[in-house]
C-alpha cells in the first residue's frame, strides 16, 4: 500500500510539474496563444467582406480573418473607395467600369484600375481666408495601395496607420500651415503659390467679432479621421490587414497635390 501511495505522489508530482513547464513555455509567449476564433457575427461579416472585395487579395502570410473583416470596414462600412479613387475617364469622379456605374442606374461594377490608388479632389480648405482671397490649396486624396513590401498608403506600419486614424496625423507634410513669410509670398502675388493653408479672419457680422479661421496644416483636414478615431483597435488592424492584401497601383494618371507631384506614385516593384 505504502509503495502504491508513493508511487501516486511521484505521479502527481511529475503531472504539477508539466503542468508549470508548459504554461511557463505557452504562457509567457504571445507568439503561442492562437487568436479566438470569431463569434457567429463576425463571422458573417468577414464572409460577407470577401464576397464584396472588387480586387483580388494576396493573402499570403496575413490573417484571413482580419482580411475579410477588413474588408467589409472599408467596402460596406466606410467607402474608402468613395473618396480614395479619382475614377477613370470617361467616368472621371466615379470609381466603377464604364457602364456599370449604379448612379447611372446600371448594375454596379468597382474598377479595379483604379481601386483606392487615390487621386479625388476636394476642392481648397475652407472659405478664401489669406491674402488675395487666397484659400489654400486643392485637397487630393491619397493612394492607399501597398507598396512592394505589402504595407499600406505606400509603406505605412500598423502604428503610423493607427495614428493617422486615430489623431488625424498627416506624415506627408504636404500641406502645412502658411508661415509668415509664405503669407508675404502670397500677398505679393508671388508664383507658383506656396500650397500650404492660410489662415486668418473671416467676417462674421456687423457688431460681431471676426471667425478667428487657425486650421493646423500637420493635420489631415477632408479626412474624417475624428470619426474613424472611435474605432477598436481590432477594426483598425482589420484595415490595415486588408490594405495589405489588394494589388498595388502606382499612380500616374491622377493629377498629384500641389507641390508634391510624386505622391500618388506607388513603389511596386517588380
Amino acid at each position: 500500500m505504502e509503495s502504491q501511495r508513493l508511487a501516486k505522489m511521484a505521479v502527481g508530482s511529475i503531472a504539477t510539474l508539466g503542468t508549470i513547464f508548459l504554461l511557463g513555455v505557452f504562457g509567457s509567449s504571445p507568439r503561442v496563444h492562437a487568436q479566438n476564433p470569431p463569434d457567429a457575427y463576425e463571422a458573417s461579416l468577414i464572409d460577407e467582406g470577401f464576397e464584396i472585395a472588387p480586387v483580388h487579395l494576396n493573402l499570403v502570410g496575413r490573417d484571413r480573418n482580419l482580411v475579410g473583416l477588413g474588408s467589409y470596414l472599408v467596402n460596406a462600412v466606410g467607402d474608402c473607395n468613395g473618396c480614395h479613387s479619382s475614377g477613370a475617364p470617361p467616368l472621371g469622379f466615379y470609381p466603377y467600369v464604364t457602364g456599370k456605374n449604379p448612379y447611372f442606374n446600371q448594375p454596379a461594377k468597382v474598377d479595379p484600375t483604379v481601386y483606392l490608388a487615390g487621386g479625388a479632389t476636394f476642392g481648397t480648405v475652407g472659405t478664401p481666408t489669406g491674402p488675395n482671397g487666397y484659400s489654400g490649396p486643392i485637397i487630393v486624396s491619397r493612394n492607399l495601395t501597398p507598396d512592394k513590401n505589402g504595407r499600406p498608403e505606400g509603406g505605412h506600419t500598423l502604428a503610423e496607420f493607427t495614428q493617422i486614424l486615430r489623431q488625424g496625423t498627416d506624415f506627408d507634410h504636404i500641406h502645412l500651415t502658411c508661415t509668415s513669410a509664405q503669407l508675404q509670398d502670397i500677398l505679393n502675388g508671388g508664383t507658383p503659390t506656396p500650397p500650404c493653408i492660410p489662415t486668418g479672419p473671416i467676417p462674421t457680422f456687423p457688431g460681431q467679432p471676426d471667425y478667428q479661421n487657425i486650421p493646423d496644416g500637420s493635420l489631415l483636414l477632408i479626412m474624417p479621421w475624428p470619426t474613424f478615431s472611435h474605432m477598436t483597435d481590432h477594426d483598425i488592424a482589420a484595415i490595415y490587414e486588408y490594405l495589405s492584401a489588394i494589388p498595388c497601383i502606382d499612380n500616374n494618371f491622377s493629377t498629384p497635390p500641389a507641390g508634391a507631384p510624386n505622391e500618388l506614385r506607388n513603389d511596386c516593384g517588380k
